[in-house]
């Protein structure tokens, strides 16, 4: 065959495969709107998450993840949360397809949240829905290597950067991350949402993106939400969170209230450290509670200590939110030996500890 009669056989091939994705990929969503309309977004989320089991594209149901609790030895009402998780060094693997084999044009280098790549990288088997957060588009897709049930990363539909305006011009308004934050935690009751920052637990720096996930049943409430309920303020204005190994914010109430206080205060925040602010990323952590209010952690990050002490994964926001996640073997073997406990798993989330604030600034 000629180079001619091969690149037209190609474009022929992805002409077809394309059809077919958006004729599937429309048909799905189609279906995903029904749900949301009966059950919410968290409806639409499990309807998802059961169509991206029956293709093949998740992986891992959970079924042979461990849980440790480890509390502390005089005082019992304080603890944090170990999850053993083996399958979670396959997402290292990238892509099962690395090459369009269709013909595309790779869109972003191939980045692993656009739309236009993850048709060919998983041979179709990858599907999102497309939500509108006000008047921004995002497609949710599912974490093929779960942490928690329901596992989502909610990633903006265009490609742009995952860092924050506080570190870098072209970054994202901190008024944007806490408003969709917020308003996705308003649709996910039973659900925990964050933001990680560049170097802050963002495995995919070049995409903006969140992540949610449904609680637990074994796991009610977190280690810092625990340790946080007596840490209260005014509805609307801040507490910071005392007996915790990291500096903690903390704000609850209304969902346009708490909105409006975090961004100014992180604003103001961003402002007193000026002179330190480009070396700072963050976790923003948000849930929906039950009597229809919102509760949102800020907790600043050193850009230069993206992991925990002894961990081989980056330190992102279940970490924060208390709950260490371990992979490899050599971490296996810490568990089984009793290398573990309770000041082990402090030390590693003190260890990314910066100041609030810097004297200095």
């Amino acid at each position: 065959m000629t180079k001619t009669g091969t690149i037209i056989d190609n474009r022929n091939l992805m002409l077809d495969t394309t059809k077919i994705y958006n004729a599937a990929w429309t048909e799905l969503n189609t279906a995903l709107k029904d749900a949301e309309a009966a059950d919410g977004l968290a409806g639409a989320i499990a309807s998802l998450e059961e169509n991206q089991r029956q293709t093949g594209f998740i992986k891992d149901h959970l079924t042979a993840v461990e849980r440790y609790v480890y509390r502390h030895p005089d005082d019992l009402s304080l603890f944090f949360s170990l999850q053993f998780n083996a399958k979670r060094m396959a997402r290292f693997n990238g892509a099962p397809v690395t090459v369009p084999l269709d013909g595309a044009e790779i869109a972003n280098g191939g980045c692993f949240l656009c739309r236009d790549n993850v048709r060919w990288q998983q041979q179709g088997a990858e599907m999102g829905y497309e939500l509108d957060v006000d008047d921004l588009t995002y497609h949710v897709w599912m974490n093929p290597f779960p942490l928690m049930p329901c596992h989502v990363v909610v990633a903006s539909t265009e490609h742009e950067t995952q860092e924050w305006g506080h570190a870098s011009e072209g970054g994202v308004d901190v008024g944007r991350l806490v408003h969709d934050l917020v308003s996705l935690a308003s649709r996910t009751p039973g659900y925990v949402g964050f933001y990680n920052g560049v170097n802050a637990g963002a495995s995919i720096a070049g995409h903006l993106h969140y992540q949610f996930f449904k609680r637990p049943e074994d796991l009610p409430a977190f280690p810092l939400e625990v340790r946080s309920r007596d840490d209260q303020a005014l509805p609307g204005a801040c507490a910071l969170v005392t007996n915790y190994p990291l500096p903690v914010v903390k704000w609850s109430g209304a969902l346009s209230a708490v909105g409006e206080s975090a961004v100014c205060w992180i604003d103001d925040w961003a402002e007193r450290n000026r002179k330190r602010v480009h070396s700072l990323t963050a976790n923003i952590i948000v849930s929906a509670n039950l009597d229809g209010t919102v509760t949102l952690y800020f907790v600043p990050r050193d850009r230069t200590r993206p992991c925990g002490e002894g961990m081989s994964g980056l330190t992102g926001g279940l970490e924060v939110l208390g709950e260490v996640v371990f992979s490899t073997e050599q971490e296996r073997h810490l568990i089984d030996s009793g290398a573990i406990d309770y000041f082990v798993l402090e030390n590693i989330l003190r260890s990314v500890r910066t100041p609030l604030f810097d004297d200095r600034a």
